[in-house]
């Protein structure tokens, strides 16, 4: 175990039916670590971390959070979301609760917090990402990007040690892209861990301090981003780069 590491990601598979999705997936995740997953669409970037949320059961391998395997018999899943936090592609807010209420509503049901400790964490946060003036908006009053930066708070609340992204802006018009990709650039200034499947590449870039370049279920290439981005040493990373960045 490295003593630094929150996370590690050993040997990790995961199949569904004979069709396996991901194969032998080994990395490390350190605080303050901001590490994007790219690749193309497909190549088992979201399973991911979906497995590393437990919200899908890995077939194979192991994952560890502070040296304990997540996928031991016994092992209390919810503590461990609040503590690895996921914001999703399709925002996943409540929509018959206000944007107050979703960023309170886990807070006193997972940490039993009291509503008064709730609704300050959750103003602090809705703050943060500049969505006070909506708080009391229903999800549906609100926009794509406005609902993505209230699900952000909303991770926040929980006080989380990770933030798991999964693809954040790809479900938003492009003129909203850049208001969540601001706050998450603030998040990595700041030193929150995070681990972002994205399709962003100046993110991912100038961003992160770590990329792992996915292709058919496999890490092909994981490493500083400018080196990755500059001079790739895989072909097929070579070839998804000049595809993607023309």
């Amino acid at each position: 175990m490295d003593n630094q590491a929150i996370l590690e990601v050993s040997h990790l598979s995961k199949a569904f039916g004979k069709n396996t999705v991901l194969k032998d997936i080994d990395f490390t995740v350190r605080p303050g670590d901001v590490t994007s997953i790219i690749g193309a669409s497909g190549s088992g970037k979201s399973t991911l971390l979906r497995c590393i949320n437990l919200l899908e059961t890995p077939t194979g391998g192991d994952i560890l959070y502070h040296g304990k395997s997540v996928v031991a018999r016994g092992f209390n899943p919810s503590s461990y979301r609040a503590k690895v936090g996921m914001v999703f592609q399709s925002f996943n807010l409540f929509n018959n609760l206000t944007v107050l209420d979703n960023c309170m509503i886990g807070q006193i049901k997972v940490l039993k917090r009291n509503r008064e400790e709730a609704r300050e964490k959750a103003l602090k946060y809705l703050d943060k990402v500049g969505m006070v003036p909506y708080m009391n908006a229903k999800p549906r009053q609100i926009s794509g990007g406005q609902k993505q930066r209230a699900a952000i708070a909303r991770a926040l609340a929980m006080d989380p040690e990770i933030l798991l992204f999964d693809e954040p802006t790809s479900a938003l018009d492009p003129e909203m892209v850049g208001e969540v990709l601001s706050v998450m650039r603030d998040l990595a200034n700041e030193g929150m861990t995070m681990l972002v499947v994205t399709h962003e590449m100046a993110f991912a870039r100038d961003v992160s301090s770590d990329v792992v370049f996915m292709s058919d279920g496999v890490i092909c290439e994981q490493g500083d981003p400018k080196e990755i981005f500059s001079n790739p040493k895989e072909t097929k990373t070579r070839e998804f780069l000049s595809r993607i960045l023309g």
